[in-house]
């Protein structure tokens, strides 16, 4: 495993749940008994394509080291799949409330890192599959290349020889359970490097900022770019407590893309801007809008040609989101600045600063400072660094199903962080943008009121732009 793997184990705590989360809501009403059975049999089926779902932490010699991953020889899928009513009339609200306290309860690190819940008896012949695997094993983009596995392009499915050549593949991947001889290697080349590293990892810090600084110093313009630790503090920010909130919300593809088309931006851009107007909305309603703009940080992905889609592979840059500007086109144009000057920062500092310093954290040391962070809520005694985590994955474009059951919607979920307390992560999916939006309960409770802002922040900006 990657340091910037096992960053993920060392940084949960009681508190932090580094685990990412899916929501797909299906259609049922084409087949009439449709359940949980029929998700765990397909699970079954394909679990050689899911290397995540049957391997399992291997920790090094007195966690000097990172873990390893190793295979498990025998997966009991029902141990990892639930099943549960949708309460009341079984809206997407009291989905959402599911969903929360399906995703604050941590993973058990003794088995294979992920769950799934399967909500039943939502109202309109829907059911809602969702996926919990802990972020050590994939990133965004990896996990839905994992879950691709279980995609299929009509309810009949796929047949197990069109699923053959891929389950060889797969098992051609599989690596015997260490020795621990082996273990012991593995541990003693990883303390033995560790100061070789420790300097090169130094030397390019070094360079990053040095590049940074230049960068922002020859730039005529770097209006609008963000700052680590210069976020003004917002309502949600600080220490967090186990408990999480979710809510979700969907809307238009055709409108992001208008959105963005406006000022010849990106779809990023038109995401962050929607992001701002919305949570602009909400603080002032509340009069808790701070004068500067919330400053969020945004997952870039590295991931190359690369067949190993179980890891992390991300960098990330700090952005403004405009919520200091009144109006909403301004707002479009200050982001997509502040996105440029991001993507300028983020470049300069190179695409594996982060995974290189993960690679040389001490397992013990970074796991026991994290947990000594969260106890002694250190979140709400310093700058806040940024306000919010916002990362958005291009989901498929055409209609998929799973199960046998039309898939009709897909909303992520990221992890809740100590300081910004609030996750936001969008995927598209035919002609709709989900946005999945997470929060430490005791932080953000009413965020049901925070999702609403979002439609009726793209009306306003839809009818700003044109």
């Amino acid at each position: 495993m990657s340091g910037a793997d096992a960053s993920f184990l060392y940084f949960e705590t009681p508190a932090t749940h580094m685990h990412v989360l899916g929501t797909l809501v299906v259609d049922t009403s084409g087949s009439p008994g449709w359940s949980a059975d029929d998700m765990i049999d397909v699970l079954q089926r394909r679990l050689d394509l899911l290397r995540p779902f049957r391997q399992k932490l291997a920790l090094g010699m007195l966690r000097l080291h990172h873990p390893v991953w190793v295979d498990v020889p025998e997966t009991d899928v029902r141990e990892h799949v639930s099943r549960v009513k949708c309460p009341g009339a079984g809206t997407m609200v009291e989905l959402a409330h599911e969903v929360a306290a399906f995703a604050s309860i941590q993973l058990d690190r003794s088995r294979p890192l992920w769950e799934c819940l399967v909500v039943e008896d939502m109202a309109d012949s829907r059911a809602a599959i969702v996926f919990k695997i802990h972020h050590c094993a994939v990133d965004g983009v990896g996990a839905a290349r994992i879950l691709s596995a279980l995609f299929d392009l009509g309810p009949e499915g796929r047949t197990e020889a069109e699923l053959l050549g891929a389950k060889e593949e797969a098992r051609a991947l599989q690596k015997p359970e260490p020795s621990f001889l082996d273990v012991a290697v593995h541990t003693v080349t990883g303390l033995a490097t560790r100061p070789w590293h420790t300097a090169r990892v130094g030397v390019s810090a070094v360079k990053a900022v040095t590049g940074i600084v230049g960068r922002r110093v020859g730039e005529e313009d770097t209006s609008g770019g963000a700052m680590p630790l210069t976020a003004p503090r917002a309502p949600f920010n600080g220490a967090i407590t186990p408990g999480r909130t979710v809510a979700y919300i969907d809307v238009a593809l055709a409108d992001v893309k208008a959105i963005k088309t406006a000022v010849g931006g990106t779809f990023n851009d038109a995401v962050t801007a929607i992001t701002g107007g919305a949570l602009r909305s909400y603080l002032l309603k509340r009069d808790e809008l701070p004068d500067s703009s919330l400053i969020a940080v945004i997952p870039v992905s590295t991931r190359g040609d690369e067949t190993d889609v179980a890891a992390n592979r991300t960098s990330a840059m700090f952005t403004s989101l405009g919520t200091d500007v009144a109006d909403p086109v301004e707002r479009l144009k200050v982001v997509h600045r502040a996105n440029i000057v991001a993507k300028g920062d983020q470049k300069a500092m190179g695409p594996d600063l982060v995974a290189r310093v993960s690679e040389v954290a001490p397992p013990n040391t970074t796991a026991a400072l994290a947990r000594l962070y969260s106890m002694l809520r250190f979140a709400d005694l310093h700058p806040v660094v940024h306000n919010l985590v916002l990362s958005n994955v291009a989901g498929p474009p055409f209609q998929i199903y799973m199960a046998g059951v039309k898939v009709e919607g897909i909303y992520p979920l990221g992890p809740v962080m100590e300081g910004p307390g609030l996750n936001i992560t969008v995927v598209s999916y035919g002609d709709r943008v989900g946005f999945g939006i997470i929060a430490c309960s005791d932080n953000l409770p009413d965020v049901d009121d925070l999702a609403a802002e979002f439609p009726a922040t793209v009306e306003e900006m839809l009818l700003a732009v044109r």
